[in-house]
């Protein structure tokens, strides 16, 4: 089998989530890493093992033994890197969100609907085992419909440079949104009517044109709704509830780390309450392998001929379009509603 030459653009955090799952994968290959701080992109070639190192992605986009880029740079910067590679004849596994503004979202859209290279958007939700299983009991109707979803993604910082710097190009209603609005979409199939949402600046340096606390509502067109809140500070609680509600029960997911630790071998916990019989059903769902290196594998699968993108072009387009509409709709402090415009060149 085909071992892919691999460079990651953007030593961050994500960065190193890709490259802990494929540093020793059979069929992946580090050729080389690149971020604007020399100092980073020393220390992940040497963590990670990789051949070559570089201040500016463009000079290892000339290797001949490079297959895949992995963008985890800011979102502002995720389509002039997209062009870059896709010009080389590379295939490319981006970062959500693809960008921070519509118009740069439809040149993406329509980019990586022409290109004859394949493209993955990392909403990495898609490829987690335990999502799945959620995803494919409310869709089998263990606990009715409508739903109301309550989703939260809140944390204390410890790196505030980090966010404050991510604070310029994303809120945090933009930034993680694009995930938890998926989800909605995917575990009901049905589409955002409309949205409505409160932010608040709540640590010194937020931009004024920002937010780092924010809330969004949605309505959905089967009758179901759901909330989103997210929000990166000082003196932010954690906290990170994932919770569906129906009239025939509830589902929570219980991530790995939040389970006591003698608990934490048996990986997440989906606590699933039946109604009227009240009975809870607890089913450990193992983590061993981090959906990162599923999403690789599927996206060799894509490269290959054997599998379709997961997500498809169109549903980040969507998640994208209504994100930014809730972002819009906390600026603009009213409820918006969601005319979806054409799909452009999606494939």
């Amino acid at each position: 089998m085909k071992t892919y030459g691999i460079i990651l653009v953007g030593c961050g955090y994500m960065g190193a989530v890709h490259l802990d799952s494929l540093y020793k994968h059979n069929r992946a290959r580090i050729v080389g890493v690149a971020d604007l701080r020399p100092e980073k992109a020393q220390e992940f070639a040497l963590k990670y093992g990789a051949e070559a190192w570089d201040t500016d992605y463009r000079n290892l986009l000339k290797r001949e033994d490079v297959d895949i880029v992995i963008i985890a740079t800011y979102p502002s910067t995720h389509l002039e890197i997209a062009k870059a590679s896709i010009a080389a004849g590379k295939h490319i596994l981006c970062e959500k969100p693809i960008a921070g503004n519509m118009k740069e979202t439809e040149e993406f859209i329509r980019l990586a609907g022409s290109a004859k290279t394949k493209v993955l958007v990392g909403h990495i939700l898609r490829h987690n085992s335990t999502y799945q299983r959620v995803a494919d009991m409310i869709r089998s109707g263990a606990i009715g419909a409508p739903l109301a979803m309550r989703m939260s993604q809140v944390k204390r910082t410890h790196n505030w440079e980090s966010h404050l710097a991510l604070l310029h190009d994303a809120s945090p209603i933009v930034d993680c949104g694009v995930h938890y609005i998926d989800v909605m979409r995917w575990v009901t199939g049905a589409e955002v009517d409309s949205v409505s949402g409160v932010g608040q600046r709540l640590d010194a340096g937020v931009p004024e044109n920002t937010y780092n606390y924010g809330m969004i509502t949605m309505k959905f067109s089967d009758g179901s709704i759901g909330y989103y809140e997210a929000g990166w500070g000082h003196t932010m609680p954690s906290d990170n509830l994932k919770e569906f509600i129906g009239p025939k029960g509830r589902i929570r997911i219980i991530y790995k780390d939040q389970r006591p630790k003698s608990e934490q071998h048996l990986g997440n916990l989906i606590q699933f309450e039946h109604y009227p019989s009240g009975t809870r059903e607890d089913i450990n769902v193992d983590y061993t392998l981090k959906p990162t290196g599923v999403q690789f594998e599927h996206f060799v699968g894509m490269i290959e001929g054997t599998k379709a993108a997961t997500p498809t072009l169109e549903d980040v387009y969507k998640a994208m379009q209504i994100t930014l509409l809730a972002d819009r709709a906390i600026h603009e402090g009213r409820t918006l509603s969601f005319a979806q415009p054409p799909i452009y060149a999606v494939k």
